[in-house]
């Protein structure tokens, strides 16, 4: 029997290089945006603000696979994803260094479990999406009115 290694690159904070050649970083992320009456689950990991539940991509599976896998890991829950990804980029200095991050959202619904922290997550509520926090995350907002269309 031959056994096989298969590395998996996380792909946060990823070494890169900008179009000029100055090194930069590359952090891909994805995760599901759950909307049910009006109010959107968001989580809290131990930063200081809210954000859909999420996480890096992994080399060895697409974003959808991604954003199912974060619901369960940070809420043990599972989510189907519906319809097309809303795409999110931005730039931010990481420890001197800039680093592009691009957040791949995806309209889910929960199809079995009830959302409970887990992992990272230190506190889930769901708000209401006319009425959401001042301490969200900037793409909250622009992916719940996405999604709303």
């Amino acid at each position: 029997m031959k056994l096989v290694f298969i590395s998996m690159i996380q792909f946060r904070h990823l070494p890169s290089f900008d179009p000029d050649g100055k090194p930069a970083l590359v952090s891909i992320v994805s995760g599901p945006v759950i909307i049910q009456d009006s109010k959107v689950l968001l989580v809290k990991h131990e930063d200081l603000f809210w954000k859909f539940p999420g996480g890096s991509v992994i080399s060895n599976e697409s974003f959808e696979d991604t954003a199912t896998r974060e619901a369960d890991e940070e809420l043990g829950i599972e989510v189907q994803i519906v319809g097309e990804p809303y795409v999110i980029s931005f730039t931010r200095e990481q420890k001197g260094i800039e680093e592009l991050i691009v957040l791949i959202h995806y309209k889910a619904t929960i199809v079995d479990g009830e959302p409970q922290p887990c992992g990272e997550v230190t506190e889930f509520a769901w708000h209401d999406i006319d009425d959401l926090p001042t301490d969200c995350a900037p793409n909250i907002k622009l992916a719940v009115e996405h999604f709303l269309k």
